[in-house]
């Protein structure tokens, strides 16, 4: 369907011709006030008895109903300010592809980056809400006695949706994938079932974007006439750091020379996106100007739709094509999506400069009116920027470099990773892993990315990948010598047995831990540490005590642990009496074990210059010293 303005032609003028001519203003109508002089302005209506309807603040913006007199009167009380009707919006699309590979954000190319935690605003007829694709995270419906029935953003028209399923279709298995599937996308109803929606409907819609901290917001919406009050709202949402994608509009047939770029993607707080078809030529009905900023596919996009309205192309199966600048849209706001992911700390002014200076110039050299700076194109390899590979692992993931960058810095949790045989290491458990890559570009430019990095491999219930020990046992865990429990948990706050610690170590040590009889009268051959125990004693790692007992169910001190590990790795015991503790003495049997501990950098002791030798050590806290000492 094409998008045309809405001229309101009405039925009544002839009827009005054959009345009596009438003394009395016109009919009151919907008008909407910019003034400088808010607070004057409101006073003065509320003296004249004036009806505000509603007060937008952080636009300064009224929406009133006035008949010719208030007009004339507000117009005298304040020259400067702004009075304009109730616009009214279309939807800008016609029908049925082109692949999202054409503007390289296939997921083979865009992957590590799905523009997770970036949240989207699609400002249109609103998403179905049950599509199997589909996933929306909220919404807010505009239009007052307009809405959906159910759920209010609900999108009983279709366009909402297949814009939706451009910029975010889940990567499940069914359907399409989007270009930033994980992407959060709300539901912005502004347009009802027959894809009109007007001044007040978009600028609510807009003013719970900003209100929700929205990232990006896509207007696949237009109209020919100006409207003073939605450049306005658009300015103020711009300035506050949201990025705005508008469809340029399907005017150019319709007005074949000039300007045909609509509102509001003609305003400069917007990108104004032109359509391309499969062979980048300029989409006929794509409208042109100096305002069109960039190009992306228009033509014959297959996307998401709802079925209850899939009935064009023979399938009702929940997906259709349909053309126009309103699909070529979507396709800036995935990309943008992406970017956004991957430079959190760009403003939407440089991504904005980026997402231009990374386009593919089609058309005049250089910027032209048919398509802007050219092709959109979601470039992976920036010139200047790293080139990582990541290898991941059960608790681990290996970052390498493939060439050269000047400036490299990796960070996580603020701590900057060290390099060891050109490769970062992390360990961990299960969860996300957001690496902050810092690198000067070749023309000087100091970037910042974020590489967002997952670890699946181990799950435990009861720890997670921000505690100061997951990775640690993420280390054991990769080198197979920890567990969890059945029930799925890792118990990191219990105490840890001497049999347990005699397993760990064994392991760690690649010691025998097949099952059989020990030398202890309190070891079973069927103990699930029998092997190791025996084993740990035969190296010389364990003793047992004088009545021939292990007591293998006893906890471990920190002192224990202290001879446990420097006899494991050989660490030299030592008598010197250089000890800055002052809970530790040479009198004690730990004590020439701890130092050397000490040193290995295994623990530093507490803040009060205590080691607290006799503690009890818990199994997250060994398994910290257990992954330290192998390092």
């Amino acid at each position: 369907m094409k998008a045309n303005q809405i001229f309101i032609i009405s039925s009544l003028f002839l009827t009005l011709l054959l009345l009596p001519l009438q003394t009395n203003a016109e009919s009151d109508m919907n008008y909407y006030i910019i003034s400088e002089n808010a607070d004057e302005l409101n006073k003065f209506m509320q003296e004249q008895d004036i009806q505000v309807n509603d007060y937008f603040g952080r636009f300064s913006t009224f929406e009133v109903t006035l008949n010719e007199d208030e007009i004339k009167a507000i117009k005298q009380f304040d020259s400067t300010a702004v009075l304009q009707k109730e616009r009214n919006y279309n939807i800008t699309s016609d029908k049925v592809i082109p692949s999202i590979t054409t503007v390289k954000a296939a997921p083979s190319n865009t992957t590590p980056y799905t523009g997770k935690n970036v949240k989207i605003g699609i400002l249109d007829s609103g998403i179905d809400t049950e599509h199997r694709d589909l996933k929306v995270a909220g919404g807010y419906c505009a239009l007052s006695n307009q809405c959906a029935t159910g759920i209010p953003y609900d999108d009983n028209h279709g366009h909402g949706t297949h814009v939706a399923g451009v910029i975010a279709a889940k990567a499940n298995d069914t359907g399409t994938v989007g270009i930033a599937p994980n992407a959060q996308i709300y539901s912005i109803k502004v347009l009802n079932e027959f894809g009109k929606g007007t001044t007040g409907s978009i600028i609510r819609g807009i003013e719970w974007a900003i209100e929700n901290d929205l990232d990006i917001l896509n207007l696949s919406i237009t109209s020919t006439t100006y409207d003073a009050v939605m450049e306005n709202t658009l300015k103020v949402a711009y300035e506050k750091g949201m990025l705005l994608v508008g469809a340029a509009g399907n005017e150019a047939l319709v007005q074949p020379k000039g300007n045909s770029v609509t509102y509001p993607a003609k305003f400069s707080s917007v990108i104004a996106v032109g359509a391309v078809t499969d062979e980048l030529a300029k989409l006929p009905e794509s409208s042109i100007g100096a305002e069109l900023e960039i190009a992306a596919p228009g033509y014959a996009i297959f996307s998401t739709y709802p079925n209850e309205w899939d009935f064009s192309d023979g399938k009702q199966d929940g997906y259709t094509h349909l053309s126009g600048t309103s699909m070529a849209a979507p396709h800036v706001t995935g990309v943008l999506a992406l970017y956004r992911e991957r430079f959190p700390s760009m403003t939407n002014v440089q991504l904005r400069a980026l997402l231009t200076s990374l386009a593919k110039d089609l058309g005049t050299p250089g910027r032209d009116s048919s398509f802007g700076f050219g092709l959109v194109q979601y470039e992976k390899d920036i010139e200047g920027s790293p080139q990582l590979e990541t290898k991941v692992e059960k608790g681990k993931v290996e970052i390498s470099l493939a060439n050269s960058v000047t400036g490299l810095q990796l960070t996580l949790n603020n701590k900057i990773l060290n390099k060891q045989n050109n490769k970062w290491t992390i360990y961990g458990v299960q969860g996300d892993y957001p690496i902050e890559v810092s690198y000067q570009t070749a023309k000087g430019i100091k970037m910042k990315e974020r590489l967002n990095l997952q670890i699946t491999n181990p799950i435990y219930s009861d720890v997670k990948r921000t505690q100061w020990f997951s990775e640690h046992i993420g280390n054991l865990a990769n080198k197979e010598q920890i567990n969890g429990y059945d029930d799925g948990s890792f118990k990191p706050y219990q105490e840890i047995t001497r049999a347990e610690a005699a397993v760990l170590i064994g392991r760690a040590k690649s010691l025998d831990g097949a099952l059989r009889k020990t030398t202890f009268s309190d070891v079973s051959e069927k103990s699930f540490a029998a092997g190791y125990i025996q084993s740990a004693l035969d190296a010389g790692i364990i003793s047992g005590y004088k009545d021939g007992t292990f007591k293998p169910d006893d906890k471990v001190t920190r002192g224990e642990m202290a001879i446990l590990l420097a006899k494991a790795f050989k660490l030299s015991p030592t008598t010197s009496n250089k000890s800055k503790f002052v809970d530790i003495s040479p009198s004690m049997a730990a004590y020439p074990y701890i130092l050397p501990i000490i040193d290995a950098k295994v623990t530093v002791g507490y803040g009060d210059n205590t080691f607290k030798p006799y503690n009890k050590i818990t199994r997250s806290e060994f398994a910290a010293f257990l992954a330290r000492i192998q390092k």
